[in-house]
């Protein structure tokens, strides 16, 4: 069940990047995911950490929306509190 999704936009001269990060909740498990890549392309994904917490795991997914947007891209959508 995804608990957290905000995705995320960077453009800049010739540069048209997407970012999405994703907080899901699995069997007890919470998930950290992240995809990337230009837009109109296929993303990459990567899974940025597995936590017990709840607390932890929003605390990453908020620490890890903050580092993108401190590097310039702008929330484009975001579902869940």
């Amino acid at each position: 069940m995804t608990i957290l999704r905000t995705h995320l936009w960077f453009f800049a001269g010739t540069s048209d990047k997407v970012y999405i990060v994703t907080l899901a909740l699995v069997n007890g498990v919470y998930t950290l995911t992240a995809q990337w890549g230009r837009r109109g392309k296929t993303l990459k994904n990567q899974i940025k950490g597995n936590y017990t917490s709840d607390w932890d795991a929003r605390r990453e997914f908020h620490n890890l929306v903050g580092s993108k947007t401190r590097k310039g891209y702008q929330v484009t959508e975001k579902v869940g509190a």
